[in-house]
């Protein structure tokens, strides 16, 4: 069952969360620019930067980028109800007011800390995330529970970066409620700047992984660049660390040179505050047993895998960090499944033959491929399709090649790999074990339409710029139920 799914019992459904409000004075204020056209009684709800999401009350920043520039899609957004538009030239007559800003990027950035300083001031609180895996699965788990118990802001999808965290605070409502905000990477001094932005109460730094191996020369680099999240945080603030990651120390003792007043550990360690203490597994999730700051709970997960459970320690340690109820959070995740590729389970019609589809496919790296594996250890696909891991940099053929046992174990009949890495590490596996290597998820559809067999479970995973995740939405889109509708059943795995 899908977390918002309509079945959910009442009392499971989110609260209604306010919307940011502000008018055109405050606006300027805000965004240190001036009106070319009257604002008349203006009042911004949201800001986009894509034309295409606008709706009355949005302000839309026309971003200059590499391959597109905003001031081109000015009369789209009005037609697509825009307020108004944060523009760095003046493009004519258009059909909403213009707000001209000497750089509309920047703009953004102000626009994101005014928001959460008026959040700040009427008492919100907000927990940043970061890591090298588990980010936005930890951060959506978070945000379940939070809305379950009252509300609170998160960002969409993955908005973590220079735009993203910039528009996620931007539209902060001047509200008390807890506001959850991702941050990523791609080089040293992106966290730092990004979180001395967004101000964060709460830490939270769930693994450290060579996801980001083609950016720097170590895990310890990566360690450092994930360690400037504590830059903004707060005095006295709550930093939350995996008490099972190797870096755990360092990232403690980083955290109290920035200031924190209190550090939590999560995990399976036997000094962990939020520690997991039994995960078992069944066709409907996980049951866990877990001690959270001396509560002793047993927990029902929608979710399924060690990973899901162990981030569960460190999201109920927020939950406890923000003086709410961790019992009654608990409660909640029996209602909160995988998420689209990143571990749903969808079960349909495809090509005529029935199968279940575990969609992992929304980004890869060694450490979530391992952890995917061992998830579905317990029911091994008949079919998996696995595209490159990128950003590795010169480690890429190793990680690739060292995943080769797992896979092994598994032994599905059939694997499809997209890409010279992966195709490189599959010519090792055991002939018994039959392997198409193609160069793009289209000749991947392809075969696995041709190998595809009524009952199967196929498996897809890979990163976001190599194409499982194309396999993986062609899948979806052409999926039937039994009786000939459209759009297969999802459940957790």
């Amino acid at each position: 069952m899908n977390a918002d799914s309509p079945d959910m019992r009442p009392d499971m459904r989110p609260g209604t969360i306010p919307n940011m409000m502000i008018d055109a004075d405050e606006l300027t204020r805000r965004a240190d620019g001036h009106w070319l056209t009257p604002p008349g009684g203006l009042s911004v709800t949201a800001v986009e930067i894509d034309s295409r999401l606008c709706a009355p009350g949005t302000l839309f920043a026309a971003l200059a980028g590499q391959h597109a520039d905003g001031h081109d899609y000015l009369a789209a957004a009005a037609a697509n109800g825009a307020a108004a538009a944060l523009v760095a030239r003046d493009p004519g007559p258009m059909p909403c007011p213009l707000l001209m800003v000497d750089d509309v990027e920047a703009a953004l950035a102000r626009l994101g800390a005014f928001g959460r300083a008026a959040h700040r001031m009427a008492g919100g609180h907000l927990v940043a995330i970061t890591g090298s895996v588990g980010k936005t699965g930890s951060k959506e788990m978070l945000a379940h529970m939070l809305r379950r118990l009252g509300g609170c802001h998160a960002n969409r999808a993955s908005f973590n970066n220079h735009l993203g965290v910039p528009l996620t605070l931007a539209t902060l409502p001047a509200t008390p409620l807890p506001a959850i905000q991702e941050i990523g990477m791609n080089a040293a001094g992106e966290i730092s700047t990004l979180s001395t932005l967004a101000q964060p109460d709460i830490a939270v730094i769930t693994r450290i992984a060579d996801s980001h191996a083609g950016f720097f020369d170590s895990l310890d680099d990566i360690a450092a660049a994930k360690a400037e999240i504590f830059d903004g945080l707060t005095a006295g603030g709550t930093a939350i660390l995996n008490a099972d990651d190797p870096y755990f120390t360092f990232l403690g003792e980083r955290a109290r040179h920035a200031g924190a007043g209190r550090i939590i550990g999560f995990g399976t360690d036997s000094n962990a505050d939020a520690r997991l203490l039994d995960v078992v597994a069944d066709s409907a999730g996980t049951h866990i047993r877990a001690d959270i700051l001396g509560v002793r709970m047993d927990v029902r997960m929608g979710t399924r895998g060690q990973h899901w459970a162990r981030n569960a320690m460190g999201m109920l340690a927020s939950v406890a960090a923000l003086d709410l109820d961790i019992a009654e959070a608990a409660e909640k995740l029996n209602y909160f499944s995988e998420l689209p590729g990143r571990g749903a389970v969808t079960e349909g019609v495809f090509n005529g033959a029935t199968m279940t589809l575990v969609d992992d496919s929304y980004n890869a790296g060694p450490a979530s491929m391992n952890a995917a594996f061992a998830t579905i250890a317990e029911r091994p696909p008949q079919i998996m399709v696995l595209s490159d891991m990128l950003e590795l940099g010169d480690a890429g053929a190793v990680a690739h090649a060292a995943l080769a046992p797992a896979i092994a174990a598994l032994h599905p009949r059939v694997l499809i790999t997209i890409g010279p890495m992966m195709a490189e590490m599959a010519s090792s596996l055991p002939a018994s074990i039959t392997r198409h290597a193609v160069d793009a998820p289209d000749a991947a559809i392809d075969a696995l339409r041709a190998m595809l067999r009524d009952g199967d479970l196929v498996f897809i995973k890979g990163s976001n710029g190599s194409g499982a995740c194309r396999v993986a939405a062609e899948i979806l889109d052409g999926f039937s139920t039994p009786g000939g509708a459209k759009g297969g059943a999802s459940h957790a795995a």
